[in-house]
């Protein structure tokens, strides 16, 4: 299981709910529904109760059973970034670093057969057993391009900081604050608060890495337009 799976699993329900109730409440408080506060607790209760199931399937179950399997390079990834030693990766030893192609379709089958088994359990539980295959298909349909989406939105974000020159300046404190309510809460999710100090260390890191990528992916690319050139020379 991926160190992070606990964390995306309170994020997603989190943020699942907060946008559902949100758009609820708005739409509510739109059409003068004098119990939008009602429309909103029950429709983040509702979307709390998918994205939880989804989540916990794909992170604790689906993940991790693809990722201890599947042979696909995306896996033999995921493997050696959890230290997972697998003699069947050998072969694989010279992998090269992931194309774009890979990233879009990061976790989208993990996503994919979440969705599925989430939106069936749900559904036939809602609405009996004639609604597990439409709901499965529908669900799963949805989480996958939700997924895309997602992955296309985080690559945007990887070319935007490859981008990215220089360095934030970030003043130090003599002494740390006294922890909020909000950081005793987010304490007890098992969410910890990192100083500016440290927050700052984390983005020069990720941003030198994803320049590194970045570099890697665009030398591919060279690589690959030199040989198709001279295979049109060759013709």
């Amino acid at each position: 299981m991926e160190e992070s799976a606990t964390t995306t699993v309170i994020q997603g329900t989190l943020i699942t709910s907060g946008v559902s109730a949100f758009i609820s409440g708005l739409y509510g408080i739109s059409t003068r529904n004098p119990r939008y506060g009602f429309i909103a607790a029950a429709a983040a209760i509702n979307s709390g109760v998918t994205a939880v199931t989804f989540f916990g399937i794909r992170e604790y179950l689906i993940s991790p059973l693809l990722v201890s399997t599947l042979p696909w390079p995306q896996y033999v990834r995921r493997r050696r970034e959890l230290g997972i030693n697998d003699a069947s990766d050998d072969s694989s030893s010279a992998l090269g670093p992931p194309t774009w192609s890979d990233l879009r379709q990061h976790k989208t089958l993990d996503t994919g057969i979440s969705g599925v088994l989430a939106g069936g359990a749900l559904r036939g539980w809602k609405s009996g057993p004639r609604a597990i295959v439409p709901g499965a298909l529908t669900i799963g349909a949805v989480c996958t391009l939700l997924q895309l989406a997602y992955n296309e939105i985080g690559i945007t974000r990887l070319r935007y900081v490859s981008g990215l020159n220089g360095t934030l300046s970030v003043p130090k404190s003599s002494s740390p604050p006294s922890k909020s309510l909000s950081q005793r809460f987010l304490g007890l999710l098992g969410l910890q608060a990192v100083t500016d100090e440290e927050y700052l260390a984390k983005m020069k890191t990720t941003r030198d890495s994803h320049v590194k990528r970045i570099a890697e992916l665009e030398r591919q690319i060279q690589q690959e337009q030199v040989k198709d050139s001279e295979e049109n020379k060759s013709s």
